[in-house]
C-alpha cells in the first residue's frame, strides 16, 4: 500500500483562483530518509509560492518493498484520485521513474514528467516522451576520480552498496568507471550480510579506501539502519571511510561528493511549473545536472595523513585548526585601540571622582558618629541571628547525619543478609557435593569408572569452594585497603598465550572456540603493573564469559582507539546483558539470570573485584553488550606501550 497521502492547496493572497493545477509528486521511499526529506520540503515550499497548486504526495516505500508492489501501488493510487486529471508529475529517484514508465499512459497520460535524483536517466526511453529531469552526480559519478585525487596512492577500494535498485544501478556505474584502469580494482559485498561486512571492515585485507554508499536493506529483506551501520563500520576501519552524505560529516568519515536534495527539489518544482505553462517552450535538454558539494573532516585527514591541500576548493571542512590570520591581528589592534580610549577615560574619571570624594568627606565625617551608633545596634542584631542561624544549621545537621546514619545501617543490613544469603549457598552447595560424594567412595562395590567420576565431583566442588573464599578474601582486602600491589614490567603478549592455553585446556565445551587479538604480529605491548592481579583481572572476565557463552567464539587481546590509547578487551558471543542491568553489573553480590530459564552459579563478587582491581591498577573498567549477541568488557592499565 501506498504510505502517505498527503494534499497541499496553495492559494494566493485572498482572491480566488480562476484555474488550479494539480501536481502528483511521487517519491520511491518514504519519510526518514534525508535525501527524500530535504527534496520533499523543497518542492512543497516552493508550490506553495505557486498561485493555485495542489500538490499530492505519495510514498512508494521502495527501500522496503523494491518493486515488488507497484501493482498495488497502481491500484491504490488510480481508485484514490479517480476522476482527478494531473497537470505534472514529480517523481524522485528511480523507482517511482521505473513506476510512472511503467503506468503513465493509465494514471496520467500525456501529462509532463519531472524526474530528480536519478543515476541513470540516459538508459531511459527519454527522446520523443514528456520527460524531463535532473540527474544524480553526487552517488556514483566520478568517485573513483574522487578518492584517488585525496589519496593519489589508493589502488583498491572497497565500496559498501546494497542490491536495491539504486544500488544496483551504483555498482554497475562504478564497475564501468573501473575497467579502463589497469591500476585499480574495486569490490563489492556480493552478500548484504552485516556481520560479513563487519568482518570484511575490520580484516587486515589489503584495502586503501572503502566508500559506503549506503545500505539500507539486508539479504532478507529487512531494513537497515543506514546511519548506526556507518558509525559501525567508521569504527572498525582500518583504512579512510568516504561516503555521499554530507551529514554523516563528524562521524568518523574522511569526507565525501554529494549533490543536495535541496537543490534538486528546488530545480524539479522549477522545472514542472514551467512545462505546465504551454506557452513557455520545452527544454533542449532532456536531463541536466545540479552542482556537487565535497565535505571533509580535517580531524580524520590528519588521521590518515591526507593533506589538506588535496581538498577541492569551496568544500565544507570541519574541524579546521585555528590560525593567528593578518585579519585576526588587525582586529585584536582595534580591541586594543579601543581598550586604550577606555582606559584614557577611567583615568579621568576617577580624577573627577576623587575630587568629588574629597569636597563630600566633611559630610561624611559629621555623620560618621550617627553611623557608628547604627554599626553597634546593626551587630547587636547580626550577633542574635548568627546564634539562631547555627543553632538551625546544626538541628539540620543533626537530622541529615541521623538520616545518613539510617540509610547506612539499612543498607549495611541489607549486605549482610545478602552477603550471608549468598555465600551461605554457595558455601553449602560444593560442601555438599564433597561431603556425600566421599562417603559414596567407602562403598567397596563402586566400579572403578564411577569412583573417578566421584572423584573428578569431589576435585571440582574443592575447586569452586577455593575460588569462593579467595573471592571473598581479596574483596575483604579491597574494602580494608589492605591489597598489596607488585608492579613491574612484564610482556602482555605472554600472560595472554598463558591464559589461552590454560583455557584452551580446561575448556569442556567443543561448541566455544577461544582467540586472540593483538595489534602487530612485531611489538609486544609491555605494561607496568601487578602481573598477578592482571591475570586474575583477565581469568574473572574469561571465566565470565564462558560461563554464559553456550556456542561461538571468546576473544581476548587489545587495540589502539582513536586517541592512540591501547585498550584491553574481553569479547564473547554469550546470552548478552540488558542495558537496565548494565550500571549495577559491577556491582557486589550482582546475579543475573536470564528469563529464569537457566540458572548460573556464583557469588556476584567476581566482576566487583574486577573493577577494584582495574581502578587499583590506575585504570577504568566499561562493557557494551546487547541481548542474544554477545558481551565485550574493556579495560584499560596504565602505563602501557608497545615496543
Amino acid at each position: 500500500m501506498v504510505s502517505m497521502v498527503l494534499s497541499v492547496v496553495n492559494v494566493s493572497g485572498t482572491e480566488a483562483v480562476k484555474e488550479t493545477k494539480k501536481v502528483l509528486l511521487i517519491n520511491s521511499y518514504g519519510q526518514g530518509y534525508d535525501w527524500t526529506d530535504s527534496l520533499t520540503s523543497e518542492i512543497i515550499g516552493n508550490m506553495k509560492k505557486q498561485p493555485g497548486v495542489d500538490l499530492y504526495i505519495t510514498n512508494l516505500n521502495a527501500k522496503i518493498f523494491g518493486q515488488t508492489r507497484f501493482e498495488q501501488e497502481r491500484n491504490y493510487i488510480r481508485d484514490k484520485y479517480a476522476g482527478v486529471h494531473f497537470d505534472g508529475v514529480i517523481v524522485t529517484d528511480n523507482d517511482a521513474l521505473d513506476f510512472a514508465f511503467k503506468y503513465d499512459k493509465e494514471l496520467f497520460p500525456g501529462c509532463p514528467v519531472v524526474f530528480a535524483g536519478i543515476s541513470n536517466p540516459e538508459d531511459y526511453p527519454l527522446e520523443g516522451s514528456n520527460y524531463y529531469g535532473y540527474k544524480e552526480t553526487g552517488s556514483d559519478e566520478g568517485i573513483i576520480a574522487f578518492v584517488r585525487t585525496i589519496m593519489p596512492g589508493v589502488n583498491r577500494m572497497l565500496v559498501l552498496a546494497d542490491l536495491t535498485t539504486s544500488g544496483k544501478i551504483y555498482r554497475e556505474h562504478i564497475a564501468k568507471q573501473t575497467a579502463w584502469l589497469n591500476d585499480f580494482s574495486v569490490s563489492f559485498p556480493e552478500v548484504i550480510d552485516l556481520d560479513s561486512i563487519c568482518k570484511t571492515v575490520s580484516s587486515d585485507q589489503k584495502y586503501d579506501a572503502i566508500y559506503y554508499l549506503g545500505i539500507n536493506q539486508d539479504k532478507d529483506g529487512r531494513g537497515v539502519g543506514y546511519k548506526s551501520l556507518l558509525n559501525k563500520i567508521c569504527r572498525l576501519a582500518k583504512v579512510p571511510v568516504f561516503c555521499n552524505d554530507p551529514l554523516a560529516n563528524g562521524n568518523g568519515v574522511v569526507g565525501g561528493l554529494y549533490q543536495s536534495g535541496k537543490k534538486h527539489g528546488l530545480a524539479a518544482a522549477r522545472l514542472i511549473i514551467q512545462l505546465m505553462d504551454p506557452s513557455v517552450k520545452r527544454p533542449s535538454k532532456r536531463f541536466d545536472t545540479t552542482e556537487k558539494g565535497y565535505f571533509f573532516d580535517r580531524k580524520m585527514m590528519n588521521q590518515f595523513d591526507i593533506p589538506i591541500s588535496r581538498v577541492p576548493i569551496g568544500s565544507k571542512v570541519i574541524n579546521n585548526p585555528t590560525r593567528w590570520t593578518r585579519t585576526n591581528f588587525k582586529i585584536m589592534i582595534f580591541i586594543l585601540s579601543l581598550l586604550s580610549l577606555l582606559i584614557v577615560f577611567l583615568l579621568v574619571a576617577n580624577r573627577r571622582r576623587k575630587a568629588e570624594h574629597r569636597r563630600s568627606y566633611n559630610q561624611f565625617l559629621e555623620s560618621e558618629m550617627q553611623r557608628n551608633e547604627l554599626a553597634e545596634a546593626y551587630e547587636q542584631l547580626s550577633k542574635v541571628l548568627s546564634e539562631l542561624e547555627n543553632a538551625n544549621k546544626k538541628l539540620r545537621d543533626i537530622n541529615v547525619n541521623l538520616l545518613e546514619a539510617k540509610k547506612k545501617a539499612e543498607e549495611s543490613d541489607n549486605l549482610k543478609s545478602a552477603f550471608l544469603a549468598n555465600v551461605s549457598h554457595e558455601i553449602r552447595t560444593p560442601l555438599n557435593s564433597i561431603v556425600g560424594f566421599s562417603s559414596l567412595l567407602s562403598e567397596s562395590d563402586l566400579k572403578e569408572e564411577t569412583r573417578n567420576l566421584y572423584i573428578d565431583l569431589i576435585e571440582s566442588n574443592s575447586e569452586s569452594l577455593l575460588v569462593l573464599i579467595d573471592e571473598i578474601l581479596d574483596l575483604s582486602k579491597i574494602e580494608a585497603q589492605q591489597l598489596t600491589l607488585k608492579l613491574e614490567d612484564f610482556s602482555m603478549d605472554s600472560l595472554m598465550t598463558e591464559l589461552l592455553n590454560i583455557f584452551v585446556h580446561s575448556n569442556k565445551n567443543p561448541k566455544v572456540e577461544l582467540k586472540i587479538s593483538r595489534v602487530s604480529e612485531t611489538r609486544e605491548l609491555f605494561v607496568h603493573a601487578d602481573r598477578v592481579r592482571t591475570k586474575q583481572i583477565f581469568i574473572n572476565l574469561i571465566s565470565n564469559a564462558m560461563k554464559f557463552t553456550d556456542s561461538g567464539i571468546i576473544q581476548f587481546g587489545y587495540f589502539c582507539n582513536e586517541h592512540q590509547e591501547i585498550v584491553l578487551y574481553v569479547r564473547d558471543s554469550g546470552i548478552g546483558i540488558k542495558e537496565e542491568h548494565q550500571q549495577v553489573i559491577f556491582d557486589r553480590f550482582m546475579k543475573l539470570n536470564v528469563d529464569g530459564t537457566k540458572i548460573y552459579r556464583g557469588t556476584g563478587l567476581g566482576l566487583a573485584i574486577t573493577k577494584k582491581l582495574v581502578e587499583l591498577l590506575g585504570g577504568k573498567i566499561w562493557l557494551e553488550s546487547e541481548p542474544g549477541n554477545g558481551t565485550v568488557f574493556f579495560f584499560t592499565l596504565h602505563p602501557m606501550e608497545l615496543r
